[in-house]
This record gives structure tokens, C-alpha cells and sequence, in this order.
């Protein structure tokens, strides 16, 4: 059993466009004594929602080994279209325009970093 340590989370742009893409980046260092895995998620939190939507969504996840005092960089890309909701109304999905919040770490509940970005038209 060991220990880990998240760091230096970015976003590839702060204005995300609802038909892009970005790329969520976050340094992981085992500072524990022995080798092991840790499962990095990434979680998405609608701050300006005009609809109810779940206080955090699951984006990604990746499993990695880790050895001791060693840092590893891990990657998740995110659609804007991952953001969308369905629409009743419109019979469709939507990507609204919003504030979107991430965060990563080893569970929803320990969620170690986070950063927002703006959805836009």
C-alpha cells in the first residue's frame, strides 16, 4: 500500500467551444514507499445549469502504476458534447452554455484538484 500525491491539474483552454475539445492534464507522484496503482477520475460539476443535472458527473478515469517517489503525467481528453443534456422539449441532447467545474482524484468523495471552465457558443 502506498500513497499518492495529485499536482499541477490544467486545462488546454479556459473557453471551451460547445462542438470542441480539451484535454485535462494532472501529475500524479507516488510518495509512498512501495509500487502502486492508483484509478486517477475526473468529475464534472454544472454551476449555472438552467436544468437539474447531478452535482457531479464521471468524465474519465485512467488506471496507473506508479513507482515509488516517481510522478507521472495522465491525460483525459473531455467532448464538449460529453457535457450535453437531453432535452424533452427539443428531443435532443444539448451542450449548454456554462460554468463547468473539474476535478480529479482518486473518488468522487476525495477529489484533490479542481478548475472551471467556460462552455461557450
Amino acid at each position: 500500500y502506498t500513497t499518492f500525491k495529485y499536482s499541477n491539474l490544467k486545462l488546454s483552454t479556459a473557453r471551451l467551444r460547445k462542438t470542441g475539445e480539451l484535454t485535462v492534464s494532472v501529475d500524479v507522484k507516488n510518495t509512498g514507499s512501495r509500487k502502486g496503482d492508483e484509478v486517477v477520475q475526473l468529475y464534472a460539476a454544472h454551476l449555472n445549469s438552467k436544468v437539474e443535472r447531478a452535482r457531479q458527473e464521471l468524465k474519465g478515469f485512467k488506471r496507473i502504476a506508479i513507482q515509488p517517489n516517481e510522478t507521472k503525467t495522465i491525460t483525459l481528453p473531455v467532448k464538449a458534447e460529453d457535457l450535453a443534456y437531453w432535452d424533452e422539449k427539443q428531443n435532443k441532447w444539448v451542450v449548454e452554455e456554462d460554468q463547468v467545474k473539474f476535478m480529479v482524484g482518486a473518488s468522487s468523495a476525495a477529489a484533490k484538484l479542481e478548475k472551471t471552465v467556460s462552455v461557450v457558443q
